[in-house]
């Protein structure tokens, strides 16, 4: 085999141009004719063409010498480092990096393509008569199929009257389809299921994207008991900001006059709701605003709207789990150096909700920092605002004007092995009125304090193994004391509104002992984090009509033996009740290295209230074939709060999912999703997950 290297540059063989431009291009084939009159090489069987980051494989080239273009026929396989691209009879130019060609098929994961004729240009493939999609058979499951499709590796697609098939069989059509593919998730959602409060339902959200800085999805969904629903979400990026509006809206058939008695059956306890929050027109509008001009300025706002109190509770449950009461503020805030200053504007949008209003509130906090080269420390955190307490759904409210300040100053020193750090403070507090009316009032408590600590350790040569082998362990142990003193405040709180913690300062006096208590372990590999135990012990002096006693201890304990396991738990013992307070537990156990399986246990146990376990169970039974499982039990109640079951099916470039959920009052809820493995996040919360303990310390 032969080869020869042509440059566009002086050689010593003979001369070579290319638009006065130094372009290597390397050609390797069987068979290689050099038509100096032309300016051409014609090069047969098995060739191999080279040309930066780019390499081009074919039975037979004529190379242009002069245009820098090759004219190449037959099957072709390019090979660049964002794609790969087959085709027949193919004009490429070198120094455009342009593609014609024709029955092409092009390869740039997740994304697969085939078209009648297709070409390259700026960093784009444009595919005309063609077909795209996730799925690498020949003979995909599934085609996007359009007229054109530009396709830029990597980064998006952009076609118009796009058709969905599986098969030959038409699905949907989109007049316009734009998909980032730094995105994950599926650009079309389609839910069906049954749940007892909804009926038969179909859920669907489609994505829209027009550009990375305007993009969004719409819903349309179908309940059988409720009715039709509607909305969108839209994402805005500009210079001005980043916004997110999220609008959904229906008309709730359970909630019309003819159905009140069925809707009573459903929610016995919104019995005695008030007519006003039991309209039938349903629905939520959020506005979500971020803006960052400098590193040291932002403003953030949330504006949240609902129709009644219950709307995110029926409708979009997850949501309503993570946050039952969303506020609506605007707040400005400047970083300064060692400080920062904010300004809070928050309005209660909802009048079932009962909030504190502040109209508005400045805060100025001065950072923990060093006065001169001394070892004190100044720290101060400073308000003051208009606040308005509102009562839900009542023209009940009081209101007053607070100033607020607490300073402290403290001294901190090493002492040879103990670390000494006591501290000096004072809360100062003034109202334009109290709870009695009366104008004017002020509020005063000084505070004192003292935190002294060390730190021993000792490393022990060992050699055992316990899930992996541990040849050195290192015990550091942290013992602390804390004493507090907050004086009693000259008014008592029962004499003053409560807007918010601030108003809630009385006496307290306490000294705590903690034990910080770490084993870290070693091996050949690596260094980690293996048990952490941490109890601490309160004794409160002094305490008002109760004298001095020991009140609390909590403990901390975590164990992380290797990559996949770990056991995180927390507890507070009550002295005064003998009985633990609340209780916390959770253990992950893990398959790593093949993900077989994974268990996730988890209790909790808050005194009086409640007592709960979770287990979350994820089992790969077959290669093709995954289960999942998800239990709440509460044992207050000795039943369930909630169990689901759901099955995974790999479906080559697809995965089937379909489970069943069934809440604590025995409604059931069904539903199929199917997931695009290349982009499988669903915006629709049904697959509940339990995440179990943390991963490492």
């Amino acid at each position: 085999m032969r080869k020869i290297f042509f440059l566009i540059f002086l050689s010593i063989c003979f001369y070579l141009f290319a638009q006065h431009k130094l372009i290597p291009v390397v050609i390797d084939a069987d068979e290689i004719n050099y038509l100096h009159q032309d300016k051409k090489i014609v090069a047969k069987k098995n060739v191999k063409v080279e040309y930066k980051d780019v390499e081009l494989f074919c039975d037979e080239v004529e190379y242009d010498t002069q245009k820098n273009i090759a004219y190449i026929k037959g099957k072709v396989k390019i090979v660049r480092k964002d794609a790969l691209f087959y085709g027949e009879n193919i004009v490429y130019d070198f120094n455009k990096k342009e593609i014609q060609a024709n029955k092409t098929r092009i390869e740039s994961p997740p994304i697969y393509g085939e078209a009648e004729k297709a070409e390259r240009k700026e960093e784009r493939y444009i595919l005309k008569e063609g077909y795209i999609t996730t799925c690498d058979l020949k003979k995909p499951h599934y085609r996007l199929v359009a007229k054109k499709v530009i396709i830029y590796p990597k980064e998006r697609i952009i076609a118009k009257n796009m058709v969905l098939k599986a098969g030959n069989l038409p699905l949907f059509y989109f007049p316009y389809y734009s998909h980032s593919l730094k995105d994950k998730s599926s650009p079309y959602q389609i839910i069906p299921g049954k749940d007892s409060k909804w009926g038969f339902y179909l859920l669907n959200r489609w994505r829209y994207y027009f550009n990375e800085n305007n993009k969004g999805k719409i819903h349309f969904d179908f309940y059988e008991k409720r009715g039709e629903g509607g909305g969108f979400t839209h994402r805005l990026k500009t210079n001005m900001g980043e916004i997110l509006l999220n609008y959904y809206f229906i008309e709730d058939e359970l909630y019309s006059l003819d159905k009140r008695k069925e809707l009573i059956d459903y929610y016995p306890e919104r019995k005695d709701t008030i007519a006003e929050y039991l309209e039938d027109d349903r629905y939520k509008a959020q506005i979500y605003y971020f803006w960052q001009p400098t590193p040291y300025f932002s403003i953030r706002s949330e504006v949240n709207k609902f129709s009644d109190k219950d709307f995110m509770h029926d409708f979009f449950y997850r949501e309503y789990e993570k946050e039952p009461h969303p506020l609506t503020y605007t707040l400005f805030d400047y970083a300064l150096n060692n400080s920062s200053l904010s300004l809070l504007v928050q309005k209660r949008m909802n009048h079932f909700f009962t909030e504190t209003e502040y109209l508005s509130q400045l805060e100025y906090n001065l950072y923990r920092q060093n006065l001169g080269k001394s070892n004190f420390y100044w720290e101060s955190k400073t308000t003051l605002g208009n606040l308005t307490y509102k009562v839900a759904n009542s023209d009940l409210d009081y209101d007053a004007v607070r100033f607020h300040s607490h300073n402290i100053l403290s001294f901190s020193k090493n002492i040879k092995w103990l670390y000494f750090n006591p501290y000096i403070g004072n809360y100062f507090t003034f109202y334009s009125k109290n709870s009695f009316g009366d104008e004017n009032t002020f509020r005063v408590a000084p505070e004192i304090g003292l935190n002294l600590s060390t730190k021993l350790y000792r490393v022990f040569g060992v050699n055992f193994n316990f899930f992996q082998k541990i040849e050195k362990i290192r015990h550091i142990i942290t013992p602390q004391i804390q004493y507090h003193y907050i004086h009693s405040p000259t008014v008592s709180k029962d004499h003053l509104f409560s807007f918010d913690n601030i108003d809630d300062l009385e006496r307290k006096e306490a000294v705590v002992f903690i034990l910080d208590s770490k084993l870290q372990a070693k091996n050949k590999e690596k260094v980690w984090d293996f048990v952490y135990f941490s109890p601490s012990l309160e004794y409160q002096i002094n305490k008002e009509g109760k004298g001095s006693y020991f009140n609390k201890m909590n403990m901390d304990l975590e164990i992380y033996p290797r990559e996949g396991i770990s056991l995180v738990s927390d507890a507070e013992y009550d002295f005064l009740d003998r009985a633990f307070k609340e209780v916390n537990l959770d253990i992950d156990f893990s398959d790593t290295k093949n993900n077989k399986y994974s268990v996730k246990f988890g209790h909790r146990y808050l005194r009086k209230e409640s007592s709960q376990t979770t287990v979350g169970l994820t089992y790969q039974i077959t290669s093709k074939l995954q289960f999942k499982n998800y239990l709440r039990y509460e044992y207050k109640k000795g039943d369930f709060k909630e169990q689901q079951y759901a099955l995974r099916v790999d479906l080559h470039c697809w995965w089937l999912d379909y489970g069943v959920n069934i809440d604590d009052d025995k409604s059931f809820t069904f539903w199929v999703i199917f997931r695009l493995k290349a982009f499988p996040d669903i915006h629709i919360g049904f697959d509940h997950t339990y995440h179990g303990a943390k991963k490492e310390y």
